[in-house]
């Protein structure tokens, strides 16, 4: 019998052969990006924020040019936001169906208030995270041509 050929379509292996680029930055150990980037600060340099008002995004780094505005961080932020903040949030759902708390109307709104504060807050932190793993990983948002 004869030996088969080592045949590997593209398919078999991740990311395919000649897919892969390089990040243009050197980038700082994964805790520390993450880290930068929960804190709103470049998570390459640490310098400078990311954030120009709530949630928009420099396009650039102030500091050290970073591309931070080509990272594409629109929809895994608010996902990582809610799993993040509805996991606290289900303790108080089952204290409300074992009968261990009832709440009156204002301690329920002033939770409701606490909740939207706490999802604001988480939504921002994880949109920060995201951007410094985008960074770190070398993914950006692609240009469409014409």
């Amino acid at each position: 019998m004869e030996k088969q050929p080592d045949y590997h379509p593209d398919f078999e292996s991740w990311p395919p052969a000649g897919t892969q680029t390089k990040p243009e930055w050197v980038m700082p150990e994964w805790p520390i990006t993450i880290g930068r980037g929960i804190i709103g600060r470049c998570p390459h340099c640490g310098a400078a924020p990311i954030f120009d008002g709530y949630l928009k995004v420099h396009k650039l780094c102030l500091h050290c040019g970073a591309p931070l505005g080509d990272m594409p961080s629109d929809d895994a932020p608010p996902y990582i936001a809610m799993l993040v903040v509805l996991h606290v949030l289900a303790l108080f759902v089952i204290f409300f169906y074992k009968g261990d708390y009832h709440p009156g109307l204002l301690m329920a709104g002033f939770l409701l208030l606490m909740l939207a504060l706490i999802c604001m807050a988480a939504l921002r932190m994880a949109k920060g995270a995201v951007i410094g793993v985008l960074l770190k990983l070398g993914l950006k948002r692609e240009v469409p041509n014409g």
